[in-house]
């Protein structure tokens, strides 16, 4: 039975080169851009570990590599989490995290309406660099219980599961080189076995230490001059790299109904083991071959429909020509002259992200399919003489091409990898129809919204769309299909923007106007705590700029508007900027680490451990012994209020007392360890379920009153000004 296809309905991406979505990524491709740098000073001190000679001890012969901006930096509060657990929290789920909430912006799908779901997370992980440097003997110090937890590499999905709130299958997939794209066919395969019904998958990939770069060195597998030259005569290896890259995969017949905006499909997938072939490390033609022939056999496609094969291609001399030699023995076959299939590797343009390539690979496929464009592949002057480019009916495209409709069907490409280890695995994709779009009547009054989750997301949304607005590239999106998206098809939070306009420059004035702190007719903006669901009763048409007006200020003001009574009939979801994260710096490293990494010192501290002087030992007990009654409850309270801040690393600050503990960052792993303190310190026994059902600092410190008053403690010293002097800690 042939499987039903998956379409492919959200893209988030950050690679080397500034790219920071698909349509970045497609402008890096199209314009056959070389994404690939000298090594950063925030990695590592590429002239202590650098040295031309590849059998130097301790260094390595590259200097370059492809890598991505402000790595270290993340929307903690965006998340819930607090500083310190962001601070000890690998990047690598950082950077997941981000780009799997704008893979699902990009795919038109609401998070919240998400939780609970069966979503599935698949994602392929191997580096563990932040992990080595939290674990570093020198950092013992700093160790704490979220370090454990925050490192192993399992967590790198579950955390993406927990924080959206899914209930699927949540796997990581280390197959070394072909992780990622392994971890898409496990989620195609959930999504048909019926274990999850709309699956995140993808990879991810950071580079903060040496030694594995030495070692590449070692084994002669790094390009000296940081560039891969796939399928080239003077390939002599890869160039490390780093990225992510999630996709959003559902049933096509799901996604026709949902209204979604698809890129390609994917037909069919398989993955296979090299067995006890030539060598442990070494790829094999025949492993590489029957694994494409199972997935060709799988959809009924045959190979000689294939336009395009998005390759391993790392610019390894013999990698490249076994897997030139494999692809033409399938796909080449039964071919004339003229109808070459078009090989090439992403490769070139950003480097080799490991356990992220596949689905760097996979998402440059799906990005020509949806474009109907084979990108140039770079750094292709000489091909490689040990392959046989004519007898394989193979090709390497250099410039920009048309990939066009064959026999009626649109067209079909693959991705091809395989990892160190022996994974081989292989995905079939193909592009989609486009169907007919029903143009709305322009002029029409019509209700355009924005919120964030602070006044500085607000604001850098407004220019966000200012800019996506007035781009050339986006002149030809209604202003309808923009309202039905931003009303139906987005989050909505607590920090808003509302305006009713007739079109889109109006729209820019507007945002233009709220940037500039100017007020305009029929624009509003507001905050909303906690959101309630109201009823339109009936259908205001779009003609009625009151009810219109009427709703844009409710919906900054108090209510969750229930926006399907405004589009009864739904509308045409349209592709916009994706969430504007205000990210500031974690980090936790010894500073002895920093200094062996950088070759320099730092005048700031590297691990920031805020609240050390409350964590100076004061006998509350006897304090609260002492205090007149009126003032023990507020004793304990400030006491408590102490712990939680030495907890969560932050800046000393008063907090609210009413506020639940989980609202302020604190989860299971703090709470246990905040119990722990406190009922060791007040010499007092308090249920572990009563700190995990997150109450509130005062009912804390109401309990830990009452303990105190059970054991029936009586006033044996003096001690003037209690409560000043705890209140001190906290200022």
């Amino acid at each position: 039975m042939i499987p039903e296809p998956i379409a492919i309905v959200g893209i988030g991406c950050r690679f080397p080169g500034g790219v920071h979505s698909p349509v970045s990524f497609w402008n890096l491709l199209q314009n056959g851009r070389d994404a690939i740098t000298e090594i950063p000073s925030d990695r590592w001190n590429v002239n202590k570990f650098y040295h031309p000679d590849p059998v130097e001890p301790g260094k390595m012969y590259s200097r370059w590599g492809g890598f991505l901006d402000r790595i270290d930096q993340f929307d903690a509060k965006f998340f819930g989490i607090s500083s310190a657990e962001a601070a000890r929290i690998d990047p690598q789920q950082r950077l997941l995290l981000e780009t799997a909430w704008e893979s699902l912006e990009d795919a038109g799908l609401v998070p919240e309406h998400l939780a609970g779901s069966d979503t599935g997370v698949f994602i392929g992980v191997l580096n563990r660099d932040y992990s080595y440097i939290q674990m570093d003997e020198r950092n013992r110090d700093a160790i704490n219980a979220h370090t454990i937890v925050s490192s192993n590499l399992n967590l790198v999905p579950n955390r993406i599961s927990y924080c959206f709130d899914f209930t699927g299958p949540s796997l990581p997939i280390d197959a070394g080189c072909a992780s990622s794209l392994v971890a898409v066919h496990f989620a195609c395969s959930s999504l048909w076995n019926g274990e999850c019904s709309l699956a995140l998958a993808g990879g991810v990939n950071v580079i903060f230490k040496p030694e594995v770069s030495i070692a590449m060195s070692k084994a002669f597998l790094l390009s000296a001059d940081g560039r891969c030259k796939s399928f080239d005569a003077a390939a002599d290896g890869f160039v490390r790299a780093e990225g992510v890259g999630v996709v959003v995969l559902k049933p096509l017949s799901h996604a026709i109904a949902d209204g979604d905006a698809i890129y390609a499909t994917i037909r069919s997938s398989a993955v296979s083991q090299n067995g006890r072939g030539s060598s442990f490390t070494a790829p094999e033609a025949l492993a590489q071959q029957a694994v494409m022939q199972k997935a060709y056999q799988r959809t009924g496609i045959l190979p000689q429909q294939v336009q395009y094969v998005e390759t391993q291609g790392s610019g390894s001399p013999m990698g490249d020509e076994i897997e030139a030699k494999a692809i033409g023995a399938v796909i080449g076959s039964d071919r004339s002259l003229g109808n070459e299939c078009a090989i090439g590797s992403v490769k070139t343009n950003i480097g080799h992200m490991e356990a992220a390539a596949g689905i760097g690979g996979l998402i440059k496929a799906a990005l020509a399919v949806s474009h109907r464009q084979i990108p140039p592949n770079l750094h292709f002057q000489t091909p490689n003489p040990k392959i046989p480019w004519e007898e394989l009916r193979l090709r390497v495209p250099q410039f920009l091409e048309p990939l066009i409709n064959k026999d009626n069907q649109p067209p079909i490409v693959s991705v091809n990898g395989f990892g160190l280890g022996g994974t081989n695995v292989h995905v079939i994709l193909q592009g989609v129809e486009s169907l007919p779009i029903d143009t709305a009547i322009a002029n029409q009054p019509q209700i355009f919204l924005t919120s964030a989750r602070s006044p500085e997301a607000l604001k850098a949304f407004a220019k966000a769309y200012i800019e996506f607005f007035t781009a050339q590239d986006n002149a030809a999106i209604s202003l309808a299909d923009i309202c039905y998206t931003t009303s139906l098809r987005r989050s909505h939070h607590s920090y808003r923007l509302a305006m009713v306009v007739d079109s889109k420059k109006q729209l820019v004035e507007h945002l233009v106007a709220f940037l500039a702190q100017e007020s305009r007719p029929s624009m509003f903006s507001g905050y909303i705590e906690q959101h309630k669901n109201s009823r339109v009763e009936e259908n205001p048409g779009t003609e009625c700029a009151q009810m219109l007006n009427s709703l844009a200020e409710r919906y900054t003001l108090e209510d969750s508007i229930d926006w399907n009574a405004i589009y009864p009939h739904g509308g045409c979801f349209v592709r916009l900027p994706s969430y504007p994260w205000q990210r500031q710096r974690y980090w936790q490293e010894s500073e002895a680490s920093r200094q062996d990494r950088l070759g320099e010192s730092n005048n700031v501290e590297a691990s920031s451990v805020v609240g050390s002087k409350i964590a100076e030992q004061i006998d509350i007990v006897e304090q609260w012994s002492v205090a007149v009654n009126s003032q023990r409850t507020d004793l304990l309270s400030t006491y408590i209020q102490a712990q939680i801040i030495q907890a969560l690393e932050c800046e000393p600050v008063q907090l609210d007392v009413q506020k639940p503990l989980n609202s302020m960052g604190i989860d299971s792993l703090m709470a246990v360890s905040l119990r722990n303190h406190i009922v060791t310190n007040l010499k007092i026994e308090l249920p572990i379920e009563q700190f995990i059902a997150s109450p509130s600092i005062a009912e804390l410190a109401q309990a830990c009153h009452e303990q105190l008053i059970l054991k029936n403690l009586i006033p044996t010293i003096q001690i003037a000004n209690v409560v000043e002097e705890i209140e001190e800690l906290t200022l």
